[in-house]
């Protein structure tokens, strides 16, 4: 435990001093900062543009983040953007400890050495841009490792952070059907994140709260109307198959030189109605597929390669979401019984997302976002390499296999 604290203190010194020194590169914290000072010091508004940040950096979540935020309102941006980068970071390394406890590779060097590489290129990014995505995953790993031990616990830390975000509500159904009790947990996740929701109003004031809100969807509408698909490049399905199979217009993104990739020119409403029938469709198979895993750790490792695939946008930073799978791929790279491919397969995958960002040029590093060599090089590997070693025939809690019966006098 000593030997944990030391070194969480010295990468999360490290990852503050760096981030501290580039607040410029911290797009997202700057938008929080930006507008925690209009609403709590300046009384401008909490939506849309403000004094010191403008379209399209704009505040996106509910009003309880920003309440969150507010200590950090007061001050400057470089210090904000290292304290932000050093708390993301020392947290990481008690969960590290408490996962690694709960799910022990074979060999520690190579499991850690597979993960390293598979995280750090996505970590270092979130870190340098300072969104709030790490954070929640944190507290959505610690719930799932605590939800038998600590329940309540474990409720409370998905409905803080499905509060902020909405995605870490989305586990709970997945939860449920792990059987052992665990639906009682997504119950009390959503009373949470309730209470949570409503909570700023002590403060804020009830009508304001609701006022905001409302200004909240207003202006979550207002942006998917505008921009909708074109947000930024997105790495899930629907952003690779739009980017293959209709053209897209990139006007009006503060980056416009991204390349036409499309194999065929499709009405973007025609492949958007046949994305959401898929994700449908996968999200249901990915259900089926937890209910019949027999260990956790594979488990909760397909969901959030699932959710990353189905879900609308997923930007870059959003791939410290698989921080999950990607610990539980050094499992399955040290397990002896695992399918042989595997293990090329993540080596393959490292091999994309450490070599990636270090393609030289502007333009080739647009041309490989729009190609989509995170999703194809990263999250599909790993997708597969999780559903491989899961094994689909394998018993759940809630599914036993059937038993042979003896035919009457046979012995």
């Amino acid at each position: 435990m000593r030997r944990t604290i030391t070194l969480s203190l010295l990468f999360a010194l490290a990852a503050g001093a760096v981030c501290a020194l580039r607040p410029q590169k911290a797009m997202d914290l700057h938008a929080y900062h930006a507008a925690a000072r209009s609403y709590f010091l300046l009384s401008g508004p909490m939506y849309g543009p403000n004094q010191e940040f403008g379209w399209p950096m704009i505040y996106r979540y509910p009003p309880l983040f920003l309440c969150l935020f507010r200590p950090f309102a007061s001050l400057p941006l470089s210090v904000a953007a290292g304290i932000w980068a050093a708390l993301e970071t020392l947290v990481l390394g008690p969960l590290l400890r408490v996962w690694y406890h709960r799910y022990s590779p074979t060999r520690l060097g190579p499991a850690l050495g597979i993960s390293a590489l598979l995280l750090l290129p996505y970590l270092l990014y979130e870190l340098q841009v300072g969104n709030v995505q790490l954070f929640l995953v944190e507290m959505v790993c610690l719930a799932l490792l605590l939800c038998d031990e600590h329940p309540f616990v474990a409720s409370l830390l998905l409905g803080l952070a499905t509060a902020i975000k909405v995605w870490p509500g989305f586990i709970l159904p997945f939860l449920a059907v792990r059987g052992r009790g665990r639906w009682r947990i997504g119950v009390q996740s959503l009373a949470a994140a309730g209470f949570f929701t409503v909570l700023p109003g002590v403060w804020l004031g009830w009508n304001n709260l609701f006022h905001l809100l409302k200004q909240w969807f207003v202006q979550e509408r207002q942006i998917n109307a505008l921009l909708g698909d074109r947000w930024y490049v997105s790495q899930s399905l629907r952003g690779v198959m739009l980017r293959y199979f209709t053209r897209m217009d990139y006007s009006g993104l503060p980056d416009q030189n991204y390349r036409q990739v499309n194999l065929v020119s499709l009405p973007s409403w025609e492949v958007r109605q046949f994305w959401l029938m898929l994700a449908i469709v996968l999200g249901l198979l990915a259900l089926v597929w937890i209910y019949r895993c027999a260990s956790d750790g594979a488990a909760y490792s397909i969901f959030f390669c699932s959710l990353l695939i189905i879900q609308p946008n997923v930007g870059r930073a959003m791939f410290v979401t698989l921080l999950w799978p990607i610990l539980y791929a050094g499992i399955v790279l040290t397990d002896q019984k695992a399918p042989r491919f595997t293990r090329w397969v993540l080596m393959g995958a490292a091999a994309v997302a450490v070599l990636e960002p270090l393609v030289p040029g502007a333009a080739s590093q647009r041309l490989g976002h729009v190609l989509g060599i995170d999703f194809f090089g990263v999250l599909v590997p790993l997708t597969i390499v999780h559903l491989s070693y899961s094994s689909w025939g394998t018993s759940s809690p809630l599914w036993k296999p059937p038993t042979a019966t003896v035919p009457r006098g046979g012995s």
